[in-house]
């Protein structure tokens, strides 16, 4: 009878815990439970704060790499034709296309076959025309 009270008595606390961690957002908020408000919150907060810079670091890494593509593309002082299909497929809005294409002064020969393999990948018209019409700018 004993054995099965304990059984009982270990079920419920189990049960007690599990929906008292549901309900924590953090792992401060779970090491406090688990710990019984002392050290266990420390540890969690400690891996909390521990997330938090490696979710922060991870976002830079990832701004600075967005931004050094770039650099280094417009940075070249020309545009291609793989760039500008490359942008349009990373979703690059056509403004900031037009507009690198009207600052690195790059001239293009555009021909029909161009013009075709650029609407096939999606490039706007507005883009394709800026392209064509980039010697007028000179």
């Amino acid at each position: 009878m004993a054995t099965r009270t304990y059984r009982c008595v270990c079920a419920v606390v189990m049960g007690s815990i599990s929906l008292a961690l549901a309900g924590c957002e953090t792992k401060g908020q779970s090491g406090a439970v688990l710990g019984g408000l002392g050290g266990g919150y420390v540890v969690g907060n400690e891996m909390d704060k521990a997330d938090a810079r490696e979710e922060s670091r991870y976002q830079r890494a990832t701004r600075v790499d967005r931004e050094s593509r770039y650099q280094t593309s417009a940075g070249s002082r020309t545009v291609t034709k793989r760039q500008v299909i490359d942008w349009t497929r990373q979703g690059v809005k056509d403004e900031i296309i037009i507009d690198r294409i009207e600052q690195s002064g790059t001239v293009f020969s555009v021909t029909v076959t161009d013009e075709n393999e650029l609407r096939d990948a999606g490039v706007s018209e507005e883009v394709i025309r800026s392209m064509k019409y980039s010697h007028a700018r000179r």
